[in-house]
């Protein structure tokens, strides 16, 4: 299915939405096989360089993480179900964090803007393998009263709430740009999984605590040997959060 993706940008930009999903792409060399019931798309769209946003390309995961939180978010009632982010492009739900879905976004510059192409796959109805949102919601049956997500009204939400972020960061008035950010920021640190958490850093042997991120979406870390704060950056490391280990991604 393609339909079109009006963003306020230098021109329209194009969803392409899949059914079912044989060899995606994660990170690294990661592949992914995707059944029926999980919301698929893709979002093709150019940003202008001179933006805020285009200084800082690499918040585009961490932007489209927050929109489909704010998309399970859809009343108060829904913060029960506990969507968290983890850095910088997973989705987990529940106490016990299982996965729920992946975003990864990819860029090439021609003149005065960056071509992005932004997957996101949020697992919506399909309890196997591993969780989905609406047995997330069926959990909590007894205690709320929440209904589920059909995968058009996920996809739309989560693309309106994408949109909205786009707008505001690539707006001309730096200063509600700026405010915007600002914004941004204290959403997704208020829903990532590891403000304050102890991690160990294989290159460096040695454990550190998460402070937050930088202005460009990078992991800051507090060294236990010294007190130094130093930056981690997305495409060089992953995250194993069950393990509690930052590693060193092959180049």
């Amino acid at each position: 299915m393609y339909i079109s993706f009006s963003c306020n940008l230098s021109s329209n930009g194009a969803i392409v939405i899949a059914r079912e999903q044989s060899e995606g792409r994660g990170r690294g060399n990661n592949q992914w096989t995707s059944p029926l019931g999980c919301a698929m798309f893709n979002v093709y769209f150019d940003i202008n360089l001179q933006s805020l946003l285009g200084q800082r390309l690499s918040l585009l995961q961490l932007l489209a993480s927050v929109a489909v939180v704010q998309a399970i978010e859809r009343t108060s009632d829904y913060k029960v179900l506990n969507a968290q982010i983890k850095w910088p492009n997973d989705i987990f739900i529940g106490n016990d964090f299982a996965k729920l879905g992946g975003i990864l976004a990819t860029s090439s510059i021609c003149d005065n803007y960056a071509s992005i192409n932004l997957g996101i796959g949020v697992n919506i109805s399909n309890i196997q393998p591993s969780v989905c949102l609406n047995n997330a919601i069926d959990q909590q049956q007894s205690t709320s009263n929440l209904t589920h997500f059909t995968i058009e009204e996920f996809i739309g939400r989560t693309i309106g709430f994408f949109q909205k972020w786009i707008s505001q960061l690539t707006q001309s008035d730096s200063v509600k740009a700026t405010a915007a950010i600002h914004d941004f920021y204290q959403f997704y640190e208020s829903h990532w999984m590891h403000q304050n958490k102890e991690v160990f850093v294989d290159k460096w042997q040695e454990t550190v605590i998460i402070v937050g991120i930088d202005d460009y979406g990078f992991l800051k870390v507090r060294k236990s040997s010294n007190g130094e704060i130093v930056t981690l950056h997305t495409d060089a490391h992953s995250f194993d959060v069950r393990q509690s280990i930052i590693r060193e991604k092959a180049m």
